[in-house]
């Protein structure tokens, strides 16, 4: 259970990747300011809405009511990914607030988010796992090099995620799927080999449209990026070579949790957080199914 008030553990704050990893290299991170990602987002880009906004001092109300009724984001993952040894973090870190929004809009609670080796039953009731490396083959068709937060954004906006070999239910009548991650995966991820677009099976754009952002909201502080946290919605963030999924504030330490794609949470503290929030969006909504578990609508087999 998430205790946001509870002390932290130091190891676990601003944790330092090998050089190596750089899945989000600088000359990317450059790229990625809030015009240019407002501008590749086109009709889906949404301001922060001023309804939204919560007064600093009223933060840990929020946050206990969060603890009480597991509204965080972290409520609304209910899997980890593992990318290791890859580049593809943007793209994991992409699919955690896609299936994150997409949960929230089906009202699917996870009481304890994420756990590694295990499955939530509640998933089961419309949780769709989605592919990162649909989205990383574009963006990086050389396997290698890591993808700015512009380019996966972009292509999800434009043209979807196709959804993971491994779901949590047999029955979707998902036509076409593809493997998460050349990387590590686990029980809740498919692992396979490279592919290029080229070799996407045949007709996938078809089930790729069920899966896009309509409404990507950008933020102009740090601030709006905790509120945005606390109203329930995930934030992708790119800083210090990784890009993450910031899932919830701990008030009592002033810093924030995130689902990092290796198994595990970690935590920014609030002068990383600071950094990492010229760039930062969380998806509002996605695509929507008629029906839940029919998640590919009349595509389905």
């Amino acid at each position: 259970m998430t205790d946001t008030f509870a002390p932290i553990d130091t190891k676990l704050v601003d944790v330092p990747l090998d050089k190596p990893h750089d899945g989000y290299p600088d000359e990317l991170k450059a790229g990625d300011t809030i015009d240019v990602l407002k501008e590749c987002c086109g009709s889906a880009s949404r301001d922060f809405p001023k309804a939204l906004w919560i007064e600093p001092a009223n933060w840990a109300d929020k946050a206990r009511d969060n603890d009480k009724y597991h509204t965080w984001p972290l409520n609304y993952i209910d899997r980890f990914t593992n990318q290791s040894p890859t580049h593809e973090c943007t793209c994991h870190a992409l699919r955690a607030v896609a299936e994150g929004c997409r949960n929230r809009q089906r009202g699917i609670i996870f009481p304890e988010g994420p756990k590694k080796g295990f499955r939530y039953p509640e998933s089961s009731q419309g949780s769709v796992w989605l592919s990162p490396n649909s989205i990383y083959a574009e963006a990086n068709p050389g396997q290698w090099g890591g993808a700015g937060c512009r380019q996966v954004l972009e292509i999800a906006c434009r043209r979807g995620f196709l959804p993971e070999k491994i779901q949590p239910r047999d029955d979707y009548g998902l036509k076409h799927q593809l493997q998460g991650t050349t990387g590590a995966g686990g029980i809740n991820q498919s692992s396979g080999p490279w592919v290029r677009v080229a070799g996407f099976p045949a007709g996938w754009e078809e089930t790729a449209k069920w899966f896009k952002p309509q409404e990507v909201i950008f933020t102009d502080s740090w601030e709006q990026v905790v509120c945005l946290v606390l109203h329930g919605y995930l934030v992708e963030v790119g800083r210090s070579g990784h890009a993450i999924p910031y899932a919830f504030w701990n008030v009592a330490e002033s810093k924030m949790g995130y689902v990092d794609s290796y198994d595990v949470v970690r935590y920014d503290s609030q002068g990383t957080v600071r950094g990492a929030s010229s760039g930062a969006f969380a998806i509002a909504s996605m695509t929507t199914p008629d029906d839940w578990l029919k998640p590919a609508g009349a595509l389905a087999v």
